[in-house]
């Protein structure tokens, strides 16, 4: 019997590890979880290791391009070592899921495409209104959209965020969620049938960098810093240790927070548009609020 996967996708910031940590605590299946990660720093791994899950962490690159053939050979590990019921692949944000997709129901015998979920940031679409070809292919391969974050949209505008998602999609289940809330027999069974893909050729939008240290970090004045990151860094996470303890972070779009979390050590990777520029600058700032 060939065993199921499922391709978690969705731009980013959108909600994908937080899905991914639902599953995990609510499922009964085994169940194997492959991701990819931008940065050298496998952040969300550590968010969800454990618990008797199976992970291959993939990071430093996008799975449907540099990673292409190592995302096989890691399924076929996966397969014959530890034989789940179900596979997870998580996508980094800014992956096109065809590929891969392809890949799986073409290539990698013994297993088979369930289904494409895609996470869909509710508030992030109200403020930006191009979505570039990654994410439009995200969602226009989708069987399940989960619809994430409406508690930060007026319902009128939810209204039109649905719409604009079934122009793009009719075929797809949208599912409205807070912390990907969702009922997981919605995204699991649905046995997606054939997949249409054009020629992949897609370069990587989005540049990265890792900050990582021992020593402890001023929290305050983290926050503080955290809170003017410059404009083209869309996306940053991570672990810290402070003067106040340690915390995982994240920032999306000028959004962020923090909540305590066991980590021994700061690791922190920033995303965005042309970033690069600013790698030096970020670093300094951050190694300024390094606490002696």
């Amino acid at each position: 019997m060939d065993i199921p996967i499922t391709v978690v996708t969705g731009y980013l910031g959108a909600g994908k590890t937080t899905l991914l940590r639902k599953i995990i605590d609510e499922s009964k299946m085994k169940i194997a979880i492959l991701m990819n990660e931008f940065g050298t720093v496998a952040i969300d791994g550590k968010i969800i290791e454990g618990k008797n899950i199976k992970i291959a962490e993939m990071a430093g690159g996008c799975v449907c391009c540099s990673l292409a053939g190592e995302f096989k050979a890691a399924i076929e590990e996966i397969r014959d070592n530890i034989k789940p019921d179900w596979m997870i692949v998580e996508t980094t944000g800014v992956a096109e899921p065809s590929a891969l997709a392809f890949d799986i129901m073409e290539g990698i015998a013994g297993t088979r495409l369930d289904a494409i979920v895609t996470i869909v940031d509710a508030d992030a679409l109200t403020k930006f209104l191009t979505l570039g070809h990654t994410g439009t292919e995200q969602i226009e391969l989708a069987d399940v959209l989960v619809v994430n974050k409406v508690d930060l949209v007026e319902r009128e505008k939810l209204v039109e965020i649905k719409q604009r998602l079934t122009n793009m999609n009719n075929r797809a289940a949208q599912i409205e969620t807070t912390y990907c809330n969702v009922d997981l027999s919605f995204i699991f069974g649905v046995e997606r049938e054939q997949l249409h893909v054009s020629t992949h050729g897609h370069k990587p939008e989005f540049e990265y960098f890792d900050f990582v240290s021992d020593k402890k970090l001023d929290y305050d004045k983290f926050i503080e810093f955290y809170a003017k990151l410059p404009n083209e860094i869309y996306r940053s996470k991570g672990f810290i240790v402070t003067n106040k303890g340690s915390f995982l972070v994240n920032y999306v779009g000028g959004r962020y927070g923090s909540e305590g979390f066991n980590a021994n050590k700061t690791e922190l990777v920033f995303i965005g548009n042309n970033i690069k520029k600013h790698e030096d600058e970020v670093k300094k700032c951050l190694t300024n609020l390094l606490m002696e």
